[in-house]
């Protein structure tokens, strides 16, 4: 890295193009660049440490950018990847993020139900593991967002997009909290952000209360992705029948039907696993 440039770690506004920035203050090793948030984002490696940073011009995402900042300077989680440094960019903004070994679920490069089936896609690799495996990244899941919930936050927009697993270790990371936010709020919208396959009822309803019912659906709705590839019947449930007794309450459509918190969720869940563990 040439002296005269400043630190990734500590670079607080440029006003050069951020890709000649990156190039020269690091080794650019990878751009994900098929993503319809607005965002940019590249793997530099620099002085020997790989970071991650995610990059916005258009005015809504750089917004989401700012959103993330906050969240990542209120909440601290083992499943979160660090985030390290934020800077002005020209008209854009930029995160830098600890880089965290691993592949997402969901992405561009195996679009919509054909893609996550097709055999070397992330997605249908996760899906294969043994049910233990998946049942304990769903677990290290919903502890987490326990956790957001006493802090007061509510999850918007979390699906397997948000999920890093590295195969290798059995390791799981969370990203993308660009849309999380102190709650409950009521949609102002006439749908709200996410991946229908695991989103309530209510996210599609102005004037709708989200809340933590609203997450609750949402955790469940995941363990149903994973363990019966979206089906809700029994017969095509992976796991225990205990587990999917706590996923369907979860994943009720009625409102009153779920449980009242994530938390009451996280704690059915846990009662269901260890009672066949």
């Amino acid at each position: 890295m040439k002296a005269n440039k400043p630190s990734l770690l500590t670079v607080k506004r440029i006003d050069a193009d951020i890709v000649s920035f990156l190039t020269e203050s690091g080794t650019v090793f990878r751009i994900f660049d098929k993503q319809d948030s607005g965002c940019i984002s590249y793997g530099v490696l620099q002085e020997g440490r790989r970071l991650f940073v995610k990059y916005a011009e258009r005015e809504e995402a750089v917004g989401f950018l700012k959103q993330a900042e906050a969240f990542n300077n209120a909440i601290a989680h083992p499943l979160l990847p660090k985030l390290l440094n934020a800077f002005q960019a020209g008209n854009g903004y930029a995160l830098v993020y600890e880089w965290v070994s691993g592949e997402v679920l969901s992405t561009p490069d195996f679009p919509g139900q054909a893609g996550r089936d097709r055999p070397e896609s992330p997605h249908f690799r996760f899906r294969q593991l043994p049910v233990g495996k998946i049942v304990a990244a769903l677990t290290a899941i919903y502890e987490l967002h326990a956790d957001l919930e006493s802090g007061g936050y509510i999850a918007v927009d979390f699906y397997d997009g948000c999920m890093i697993y590295d195969f290798e270790r059995d390791e799981l990371h969370l990203c993308d909290f660009d849309c999380y936010t102190p709650g409950p709020f009521i949609l102002q919208m006439d749908r709200l952000y996410g991946s229908s396959r695991f989103m309530a009822p209510e996210e599609f309803v102005r004037g709708s209360l989200i809340d933590s019912r609203t997450n609750v659906f949402t955790m469940g709705a995941a363990a149903f992705v994973f363990l019966s590839d979206g089906s809700r019947e029994l017969a095509d449930w992976r796991a225990s029948e205990a587990l999917y007794r706590v996923a369907r309450k979860a994943a009720s459509p009625d409102r009153a039907d779920r449980y009242e918190s994530v938390s009451a969720f996280y704690n059915g869940w846990l009662d269901a696993w260890n009672y066949i563990s």
